[in-house]
Protein backbone atom coordinates (compact mmCIF):
# COMPACT_ATOMS: atom_id res chain seq x y z
CA UNK A 1 0.00 0.00 0.00
CA UNK A 2 1.52 3.28 -0.88
CA UNK A 3 0.11 6.79 0.53
CA UNK A 4 -0.95 9.19 -1.85
CA UNK A 5 -0.42 13.00 -1.29
CA UNK A 6 -3.74 15.20 -2.50
CA UNK A 7 -2.65 18.20 -1.14
CA UNK A 8 -0.75 19.67 1.04
CA UNK A 9 -1.01 18.31 4.83
CA UNK A 10 -3.49 15.93 3.26
CA UNK A 11 -2.34 12.15 2.64
CA UNK A 12 -4.46 9.29 2.58
CA UNK A 13 -4.14 5.24 1.55
CA UNK A 14 -4.17 5.13 -1.81
CA UNK A 15 -6.43 2.43 -2.19
CA UNK A 16 -7.24 -1.30 -0.79
CA UNK A 17 -7.78 -4.38 -2.75
CA UNK A 18 -10.83 -5.99 -2.27
CA UNK A 19 -9.73 -10.00 -2.04
CA UNK A 20 -13.10 -10.69 -3.70
CA UNK A 21 -13.05 -8.62 -6.81
CA UNK A 22 -9.85 -7.30 -6.90
CA UNK A 23 -11.39 -3.73 -7.25
CA UNK A 24 -9.87 -0.83 -5.10
CA UNK A 25 -12.14 -0.09 -2.26
CA UNK A 26 -13.44 3.19 -2.62
CA UNK A 27 -16.32 3.13 -0.48
CA UNK A 28 -14.96 1.79 2.79
CA UNK A 29 -17.84 0.34 4.60
CA UNK A 30 -17.22 -2.76 6.81
CA UNK A 31 -19.31 -5.68 6.63
CA UNK A 32 -20.36 -4.81 11.05
CA UNK A 33 -21.72 -1.52 9.73
CA UNK A 34 -23.21 -3.06 6.35
CA UNK A 35 -24.89 -6.15 8.62
CA UNK A 36 -26.45 -3.86 11.54
CA UNK A 37 -27.85 -2.00 9.03
CA UNK A 38 -29.29 -4.76 6.74
CA UNK A 39 -30.68 -6.02 10.51
CA UNK A 40 -32.22 -2.79 11.34
CA UNK A 41 -34.10 -3.30 7.54
CA UNK A 42 -35.30 -6.77 7.96
CA UNK A 43 -37.35 -5.08 11.16
CA UNK A 44 -39.64 -4.24 8.70
CA UNK A 45 -40.18 -8.35 7.41
CA UNK A 46 -39.98 -9.82 10.80
CA UNK A 47 -40.69 -13.46 9.08
CA UNK A 48 -37.48 -12.52 6.65
CA UNK A 49 -35.29 -11.94 9.97
CA UNK A 50 -36.00 -15.00 11.71
CA UNK A 51 -35.08 -16.79 8.70
CA UNK A 52 -32.46 -14.42 7.22
CA UNK A 53 -30.65 -13.05 10.53
CA UNK A 54 -28.55 -16.40 11.36
CA UNK A 55 -27.25 -16.44 8.18
CA UNK A 56 -26.37 -13.06 7.94
CA UNK A 57 -24.42 -13.00 10.84
CA UNK A 58 -22.90 -16.38 9.93
CA UNK A 59 -21.68 -14.53 6.56
CA UNK A 60 -20.23 -11.48 8.83
CA UNK A 61 -18.72 -13.98 11.18
CA UNK A 62 -17.04 -15.22 7.35
CA UNK A 63 -15.72 -12.27 6.33
CA UNK A 64 -14.32 -11.13 9.98
CA UNK A 65 -12.70 -14.38 9.83
CA UNK A 66 -11.20 -13.65 6.08
CA UNK A 67 -10.33 -10.08 6.41
CA UNK A 68 -6.90 -9.47 5.49
CA UNK A 69 -5.47 -5.49 4.62
CA UNK A 70 -8.76 -4.12 6.17
CA UNK A 71 -8.77 -0.63 5.80
CA UNK A 72 -10.54 2.35 8.50
CA UNK A 73 -14.68 2.10 7.78
CA UNK A 74 -15.94 5.54 7.49
CA UNK A 75 -18.65 4.47 9.49
CA UNK A 76 -18.04 3.73 12.34
CA UNK A 77 -13.38 4.22 12.17
CA UNK A 78 -12.68 0.39 13.19
CA UNK A 79 -9.85 -1.32 10.67
CA UNK A 80 -12.69 -3.55 9.37
CA UNK A 81 -13.29 -2.95 5.99
CA UNK A 82 -11.86 -5.46 4.23
CA UNK A 83 -14.55 -6.21 1.20
CA UNK A 84 -16.02 -3.77 -0.66
CA UNK A 85 -19.54 -3.13 -0.25
CA UNK A 86 -20.82 -4.38 -3.55
CA UNK A 87 -19.14 -7.87 -3.29
CA UNK A 88 -20.72 -7.77 0.60
CA UNK A 89 -24.21 -6.69 -0.77
CA UNK A 90 -24.02 -9.09 -3.52
CA UNK A 91 -23.13 -11.91 -1.08
CA UNK A 92 -26.72 -10.64 1.08
CA UNK A 93 -28.39 -10.95 -2.33
CA UNK A 94 -27.20 -14.28 -2.73
CA UNK A 95 -28.28 -15.64 0.56
CA UNK A 96 -31.63 -14.19 -0.14
CA UNK A 97 -32.29 -16.00 -3.63
CA UNK A 98 -31.04 -19.06 -2.43
CA UNK A 99 -33.50 -19.04 0.66
CA UNK A 100 -36.10 -17.96 -1.97
CA UNK A 101 -37.08 -14.47 -0.29
CA UNK A 102 -40.13 -13.08 -1.95
CA UNK A 103 -38.98 -11.24 -4.76
CA UNK A 104 -40.66 -7.94 -3.76
CA UNK A 105 -38.13 -8.06 -0.47
CA UNK A 106 -35.40 -8.82 -2.92
CA UNK A 107 -35.95 -5.77 -4.36
CA UNK A 108 -36.45 -3.59 -1.63
CA UNK A 109 -33.26 -4.66 -0.38
CA UNK A 110 -31.53 -3.75 -3.95
CA UNK A 111 -33.22 -0.79 -4.03
CA UNK A 112 -31.74 0.05 -0.56
CA UNK A 113 -28.53 -1.77 -0.76
CA UNK A 114 -27.38 -0.77 -4.35
CA UNK A 115 -23.66 -1.16 -4.74
CA UNK A 116 -23.79 -1.99 -8.62
CA UNK A 117 -24.20 1.40 -9.82
CA UNK A 118 -23.77 0.52 -13.20
CA UNK A 119 -26.04 -2.42 -13.25
CA UNK A 120 -23.70 -4.35 -14.91
CA UNK A 121 -23.32 -7.29 -12.15
CA UNK A 122 -25.83 -8.61 -9.56
CA UNK A 123 -28.36 -5.79 -10.16
CA UNK A 124 -28.28 -6.81 -14.03
CA UNK A 125 -28.84 -10.65 -12.84
CA UNK A 126 -31.77 -9.15 -10.57
CA UNK A 127 -33.37 -7.14 -13.54
CA UNK A 128 -32.96 -10.27 -15.67
CA UNK A 129 -34.79 -12.29 -12.93
CA UNK A 130 -37.38 -9.46 -12.68
CA UNK A 131 -36.43 -8.48 -9.08
CA UNK A 132 -35.64 -4.59 -9.77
Amino acid sequence: MTKQFLSPGFERDAFYECPSCSEAITNPLCHNCLGNEIMKWLEFYPNVKKKIAPKLKTFVNQVNNEAVGAVNCVACGNKKAALCPYCFSEGIFKLLLKNKIDKNIVGDFLTIFNFDAEHQGYIKEAEDKGLY
